[in-house]
């Protein structure tokens, strides 16, 4: 406790010597020993920081997102290979020991944050515009408005052509296409060709309702979507069993045709062999009926004749 000149050392002095940053924020003239003064600041990142990190971080793993990505019906992007790691992860399967880490350290750290996520089918693939090198301008990164270079918007709307940092952006869960809210609401959802909303830029049919995804959406906004998890099941059950039955009623077609054909088989045959009876009995007639018309006009020469 002591030092060589008998003094006891001081909560200051630990924390002049723990942190850099309030060592240079102590205006204080004492070398060792008595309070600090000044004001230390902590840096703050800014909103557009936070949010162009977010664009470009996957919610699961933290690490920077690459292709494939995907969203899940709350708003958020991961990577997919991420995803199916967590997929596997609760079934048990581990690909090495460094998965089974990052596995307990998501359950202790997002606990159920991730808990609707039981399958592939409750994400869906995302088609993003890079933002052009004009346009990923850098964001503020700090309170005092300074700038990081390496931290630009790494997307932008394919019809707006405004960043991802500056509008709200949806994702259709049918294409998969990203865009700001606003070019969509501009659009009209594309014009659906029965009356219905497509996307502007593939023309693929979407519901209005529940396949437009607010991408990282406020707290307010993810409450409201998590209520309709369980109405978009429900649509995705249906259409897997309509498609379902879609395919059954092609596959059983050409089933049922060649049964048809397999059962008019023998009444066509009959019939055919009853027109090649009465084709023979025709042909036979024809064949005898030359002779006797010699014979008759034979006769009648003959009689003249004599």
């Amino acid at each position: 406790m002591g030092l060589d000149g008998g003094t006891i050392i001081t909560r200051n002095d630990v924390l002049r010597r723990s942190s850099s940053a309030l060592n240079a924020a102590d205006d204080s003239r004492s070398t060792r020993g008595g309070a600090i003064r000044g004001i230390h600041r902590r840096k703050t990142v800014g909103a557009r920081a936070s949010k162009v990190t977010r664009w470009s971080t996957c919610a699961l793993s933290g690490t920077p997102l690459v292709p494939p990505i995907v969203a899940d019906f709350l708003g958020r992007l991961y990577n997919k290979a991420a995803v199916l790691e967590l997929l596997l992860a609760r079934a048990g399967s581990f690909a090495d020991e460094a998965a089974e880490h990052r596995y307990l350290n998501q359950l202790r750290l997002a606990g159920d944050s991730y808990d609707h996520i039981t399958s592939t089918r409750d994400v869906f693939p995302v088609q993003y515009t890079p933002a052009a090198l004009t346009d990923a301008a850098p964001v503020e990164t700090d309170t005092a408005g300074g700038a990081d270079a390496e931290v630009p918007a790494p997307y932008s709307c394919p019809i707006a052509h405004v960043r991802c940092d500056r509008l709200p952006f949806v994702a259709l869960a049918t294409c998969g296409h990203v865009l700001s809210e606003r070019a969509l609401k501009e659009t009209g959802g594309g014009g659906g060709g029965d009356g219905g909303s497509a996307c502007p830029l593939c023309s693929t049919a979407y519901d209005a309702a529940l396949d437009v995804v607010p991408l990282l959406p406020a707290e307010e906004q993810v409450e409201r979507l998590r209520e309709l998890l369980p109405l978009r099941r429900k649509q995705q059950k249906k259409k897997r069993k309509r498609a379902g039955g879609e395919a059954a009623a092609a596959a059983a077609a050409p089933a049922a045709a060649g049964e048809g054909a397999a059962a008019d088989g023998p009444a066509e045959k009959a019939q055919a062999d009853e027109q090649q009876a009465v084709q023979q009995q025709q042909a036979a007639a024809a064949a005898a009926s030359p002779p006797v018309r010699q014979r008759q006009r034979h006769e009648q020469l003959g009689g003249q004749q004599l």
